[in-house]
């Protein structure tokens, strides 16, 4: 076991505290960490990045386990133990993101044990809080929600859940579970993929439209983890990513540029139930079949701790928009500047705090 530092960078204690904070980062090469990185520089915390050891662990096991055994992997804890030494709080985004992907140790190694390996180094170097990044995913066809309650429908989303599960096992250390919702940016595949989608003449919502959906930009997703890492005073075990008020016939009209078709919910409805039944003969074809049901019909949300903080994300369709527009080569007649075809967001789209209990550290 590794020897604890002598002093701390900073202290977590007393919101008057100005000193710099140690956050220790676990998946910082990672589509989220990369962003939850800059977003805890940007706020001007120390951060150190964490190697994150490749685990496999059989499905199996994942399953029958009600908690991770106590000497499972420990040379991999005292491991991390020494990396994490020092850091104020541990943010892991780490973990297999792929919401197609089959069983495979790797897969329940990386999602469903990891996150309780790294509580258990956390707690050896009395880190203040660990904050773990899950999915949504975990509650599947649920209205979204900050209860422990789950509902998988895939390997992803069930390897998910059986992390959040061993997680909360544990009882030494102060963790909380941030489940994103579904994350947008100007690179990413299932971004781009929606986009030519908004395009096309299959673009369509239920009804008329005005059904919430939870989709969020990257930058938004990594302000409120990085509020979880950095806030002083005690959080909930679990957080979802707060809505932003997009809904889904607005979300087709900012990612296509014109207005979707609107169907009949009756004839939306059928059509989801015939996906699912298609859904149920492969992994990817269930995957289509509930991006399907989630974009003509959306997907409500118990309001959380994040939103009653004051730390729900405005909307900005301007930066929806420039997903759009980022993909698209310039004209000549309308050729846009360097921020056109940028991030989608260059700090324009900060979290409104209008709660008195909301952080001045807060995004």
């Amino acid at each position: 076991m590794p020897e604890l530092s002598a002093q701390r960078a900073g202290d977590l204690g007393g919101a008057g505290n100005r000193q710099v904070k140690k956050v220790a980062v676990l998946g910082s090469s990672g589509f989220v960490g990369r962003a939850v990185v800059a977003e805890l520089r940007r706020r001007g915390a120390e951060v150190h990045l964490v190697t994150t050891p490749r685990l496999a662990w059989p499905l199996v096991e994942a399953l029958r386990s009600e908690s991770v055994p106590a000497d499972l992997q420990r040379d991999v804890v005292e491991a991390l133990a020494a990396q994490l030494d020092g850091a104020h709080s541990v943010i892991n985004t780490a973990g297999l993101p792929n919401g197609s992907a089959p069983d495979s140790a790797a897969l329940y190694g990386g999602n469903s044990l990891l996150p309780t390996l790294v509580a258990r180094a956390a707690t050896l170097v009395n880190a203040g809080r660990l904050v773990h990044v899950s999915s949504a995913a975990a509650q599947g066809a649920m209205d979204l929600d900050e209860t422990p309650r789950t509902l998988p429908f895939s390997p992803y989303s069930r390897s998910k859940a059986i992390g959040e599960r061993l997680l909360q096992r544990e009882d030494h250390i102060d963790s909380v579970i941030y489940r994103s919702t579904w994350v947008h940016d100007v690179d990413r595949p299932n971004t781009r993929a929606l986009i030519r989608l908004a395009q096309s003449p299959l673009s369509c919502v239920a009804g008329d439209g005005t059904a919430p959906t939870p989709q969020v930009l990257i930058d938004d997703v990594a302000a409120a983890i990085a509020h979880l890492g950095l806030v002083d005073g005690p959080v909930p075990p679990i957080v979802v990513q707060p809505h932003n008020g997009m809904t889904t016939g607005l979300l087709l009209r900012l990612l296509g540029g014109r207005e979707p078709r609107h169907i009949p919910r009756r004839v939306a409805r059928y059509a989801t139930r015939c996906l699912a039944a298609y859904g149920r003969t492969s992994l990817n074809a269930n995957a289509h079949a509930r991006r399907v049901d989630m974009l003509l019909f959306g997907k409500r949300q118990t309001p959380g701790w994040l939103a009653d903080q004051g730390l729900a994300p405005q909307l900005h369709p301007e930066a929806w928009e420039r997903l759009r527009t980022a993909g698209t080569p310039p004209t000549s007649a309308s050729a846009p500047n360097a921020d056109g075809v940028a991030r989608p967001r260059t700090g324009d789209s900060q979290p409104v705090e209008t709660s008195s209990a909301a952080r001045t550290t807060g995004r």
